[in-house]
């Protein structure tokens, strides 16, 4: 499962709103960098909705209620499902056939899961004949005698005819899957023009009883087939390979799918619609790329580092894929980022991008995330979600470890860091041990402690163990573990073993403890030798935990550096090294490798810029460039309160200019973008004239942008020409930028550049053209953006409705009427609650037009999101 942060405001639609050019850095893969200094309507609707969440979840580990292992009564040895659909009722008609036998007590009941269903009858199948049972059922379990008592080495098969009803749910889910109802009816009627009709599954956590009768546990796995019957016009997909596809009487099609190496019940799925099916192999294995119609020469394009990831994983694991397809399929309205359904994983749309939007991103983490699910997750499973890191963690780093062998070790420290930065925010309001035997309720393991801390918990151990190591420790652990449930110290045992060191140390401390380590670095140099003092303390000032933490620390002196090994174990430290002369750098944790910690390490402005000059390391040279900057941001604050007339070029931040110069030169993208966007407020003509070749000749799409941001910040109408010259860019984020500089500078040809713009479908493009519009209000243009506004995008819909809404204020009383219902429909029928409150809020606008306080108060009445609803009753 990877998680998608569908709420983020794009930098360029706030340009014209708060009149300043912001980054479009991208601190993760998923989500770009914004900034602002101010709220459009309510744009801090999520925080303050996440932080009413943090809230909740402060109560003390010890009142949540444990959290054991499933225990398993039955085994689940097969499925089979037989299934067809009722598009306009939106139920699913089933037969379930399950094949089972007692775990290890003789048993004489069954208890399954099943969530809302209408049962029709429940037969015993034995000897050819169907023999009736009793059951008793709650709309959540079903309770069924069996004929006779069980015992562990008899098998028994059942069948269940029956109809799920996923609508008629209660409403759940969480931040990372918004809704559990396991079936999903997308445009059941075909009414929408703008969506396809489509059906699909989400199993993750326990959805999967919510449309077939299972033991709905991650501890439990089994083989399956299943036999859809649809539509002959549409395609199916589900695990495994399809076996046959038999075409009926009635113009519908029958698909009969079967995985034959288990797999847990919640890794179940399907998908039906009208695709673009593109087809590709790798080792012979059967690879797909299941797209819209509209988006099939893109497949490749998306997907088309499929059998490159492959081969990697397979090769780094020295474990080849176990599985016999691998398909990935793009679903509208889906309820989380994606899903690692076994050989058949799911997407939302959003990775869904022509050739020039890839170039800007191109979700390749996520795609490697999901395939590295498939040996950790699907392969071996974790036994309870208390585990769930030993699927979630190893996922997350495996986005690390293919954007290392792809793109080098810099690009995949900067991912690092952004998952370092992720949990550590996440860590201001909660603090929680990985493994996690005490929660509310399951979604609650689905955090940035499950996924980015436990990436980088990995990571340590990585660099502890040594790669060689670390890769024969993976392999052992899924060898012995293949196609079973596991638990954290079955990781660790295989550590220990090819190590042969006892890590009990590192797993509790890391694993099973709450919280991080804050380490205080000092050094001086006296008497030919350098001291070290590091102290260190829990982030939880209610612990006494005292971490023991290998670092290395490098020594520079005279261009030359030595490394030393040392280890932290003591609140209190001091080590000293020999050093001949002063040294030029003292670097602590040189390998950057203690990144689920909390360093400070103060080091003078000549020890920054050496560190910037010398260190390999992405992280090490970045944090220099962050602060070093900070200081010449606080020389020029300093200088402003002073009045002064020059700015704060002392012999100090002198070094710094020189620096700054250099780095918008440098190897790494993301420090040229840093050094970019830290480009002096007082331009010199050197600087304004490197500013305008990155605009236009960097090679990182992100980098050009943001040296455009830059010019408009300066003053817009000097750089006409370079913004012109921009708009025939390949990316559409550069020329999202360059259009609203273009615009700045009143061109003459205004209409006509915007008239040729308002074609296009990227989100940049019209979050720029729709930026422009709401403030100069044109009237007639308010057929374009309601046709804008039947986009089902949520990373578009939440910054283009506050943009709508400003539009419509222009507008005369009957335009708004007519746009207050668009505004309302969202307000009450978007999936994504942020988006609704959004709405909800640019309504506010217009309470003084008839009618709009009346739907506002029913809106609030009738939200069924928990949050929304504590964060509205806050709002009275």
């Amino acid at each position: 499962m990877h998680k998608k942060l569908f709420v983020t405001i794009s930098f360029l639609s706030l340009i014209f709103y708060f009149d300043a050019c912001k980054s479009s850095q991208q601190p993760s893969a998923s989500t770009k960098e914004t900034q602002s200094d101010t709220a459009a309507i309510d744009s801090v609707a999520s925080a303050v909705i996440d932080s009413a969440e943090a809230e909740e979840k402060k109560e003390p580990e010890e009142m949540y209620p444990y959290q054991p292992e499933r225990t398993r009564k039955h085994d689940l040895l097969h499925t089979r499902l037989d299934v067809r659909f009722d598009w306009n009722k939106q139920h699913l008609l089933g037969t379930a056939t399950l094949t089972l036998k007692p775990h290890f007590y003789t048993q004489d009941s069954l208890y399954l899961d099943a969530k809302g269903f209408d049962i029709q009858s429940i037969d015993l199948l034995e000897a050819g004949k169907a023999i009736r049972l009793h059951y008793g059922y709650d709309q959540k379990i079903i309770g069924i005698k069996l004929a006779k008592p069980v015992t562990r080495n008899d098998k028994f098969t059942i069948q269940i005819k029956y109809v799920a009803k996923p609508n008629d749910l209660p409403k759940g889910g969480s931040a990372a899957i918004t809704e559990d109802k396991g079936l999903y009816f997308i445009n059941p009627d075909g009414k929408d023009p703008n969506k396809p009709r489509q059906l699909w599954t989400q199993g993750e956590t326990q959805a999967s009883s919510c449309w077939f009768p299972t033991i709905d546990s991650p501890n439990e796995r089994c083989t399956e087939e299943i036999y859809i019957t649809v539509d002959k016009n549409y395609a199916t997909l589900s695990n495994g390979l399809l076996i046959s596809s038999k075409q009926n009487s009635d113009g519908t099609r029958t698909d009969y799918w079967k995985q034959d190496k288990p797999h847990a019940p919640y890794l179940f799925m399907m998908a039906v619609g009208d695709f673009a099916v593109v087809k590709d192999k790798w080792n012979n294995i059967e690879l797909s790329y299941w797209v819209d119609k509209s988006y099939g020469k893109y497949a490749k394009d998306i997907f088309g580092r499929t059998p490159e990831m492959l081969t990697f994983f397979s090769k780094v694991l020295d474990y080849p894929y176990a599985w016999d397809k691998f398909a990935q399929v793009v679903v509208h309205d889906y309820v989380s980022g994606a899903m690692e359904n076994t050989t058949a994983v799911v997407f939302g749309d959003y990775v869904q991008k022509d050739d020039r939007e890839l170039i800007d991103d191109t979700n390749d983490d996520v795609i490697a995330h999901e395939m590295f699910h498939h040996w950790f997750g699907d392969l071996v499973t974790c036994e309870s979600w208390s585990n769930l890191p030993l699927n979630e963690s190893f996922a997350t780093y495996g986005e690390y470890l293919w954007i290392e062998h792809k793109q080098g070790r810099n690009e995949a420290d900067y991912h690092l860091q952004a998952d370092q930065e992720q949990y550590l925010a996440e860590a201001e309001g909660k603090q929680e041990s990985l493994i996690r035997y005490y929660y509310a309720d399951k979604e609650d393991m689905f955090d940035a402690h499950s996924y980015q801390k436990g990436g980088l918990i990995l990571h340590m151990l990585r660099k502890y163990v040594g790669d060689e190591a670390f890769f024969k420790s993976l392999n052992l652990y899924l060898k012995r573990n293949a196609f079973t449930k596991v638990e954290i110290h079955d990781l660790r045992k295989a550590f220990e073993e090819v190590t042969g060191e006892d890590l009990n140390w590192f797993f509790d401390q890391w694993f099973l403890t709450a919280g991080h380590p804050k380490v205080k670095v000092a050094h001086q140099y006296a008497n030919g030798k350098v001291q070290l003092q590091v102290s260190q303390s829990p982030s939880d000032e209610d612990v006494s935990q005292v971490y023991r933490l290998p670092v290395q620390v490098e020594i520079w002196t005279g261009g030359k550096k030595t490394t030393h090994e040392i280890t932290i174990n003591q609140s209190e430290q001091v080590f000293e090294f020999p050093a001949a002369a002063k040294p030029d750098l003292v670097l602590f944790d040189a390998e950057t490798q203690l990144l689920a910690a909390q360093v400070t390490h103060p080091k003078s402005e000549s020890e920054l810029v050496y560190q910037y000059y010398h260190s390999d390391k992405f992280l090490a040279r970045y944090e220099s460039f962050n602060e070093l900057f900070k200081i010449l941001t606080d020389e020029e604050e300093e200088d402003a309160e002073t009045k002064s007339k020059t700015p704060a070029l002392s012999s100090r931040s002198q070094a710094i200019q020189q620096l700054a110069k250099d780095a918008l030169n440098d190897k790494s993208w993301v420090i040229r973008q840093m050094a970019v966007r830290n480009i002096p407020s007082e331009v010199s003509p050197d600087f304004e004239t490197l500013a305008k070749k990155i605009a236009i000749q960097d090679t990182r799409s992100y980098v050009r942008a943001e040296a455009l941001g830059k010019l408009i910040k300066w003053q817009a109408d000097k750089y006409q020409d370079v913004f012109r010259q921009a708009l025939a860019d390949k990316s559409y984020y550069v020329v999202a930028t360059a259009l609203i500089g273009y615009l700045r500078t009143q061109p003459a040809d205004a209409e006509q550049q915007l008239a040729s713009f308002r074609k296009y479908t990227n989100n940049d493009i019209v979050l720029a053209l729709a930026s422009y519009y709401s403030q100069t209000g044109n009237p007639e243009l308010f057929d374009w953006f309601t046709e804008k506004f039947n986009r089902t995008d949520m990373n578009f819909l939440y910054p283009f409705t506050q943009l709508y809404g400003d539009y419509l204020q222009k507008q005369s009383r009957d335009v708004q009427k007519k746009g207050i219902s668009y505004l309302e429909n969202i307000a009450r029928n978007s999936s994504n609650e942020f988006v609704r409150f959004n709405a909800y809020q640019t309504l506010g606008l217009f309470e003084e037009v008839e009618g709009v306080k009346e739907i506002r108060n029913d809106i609030r009445s009738k939200e069924t999101s928990p949050k929304l609803r504590e964060f509205y009753d806050n709002m009275k």
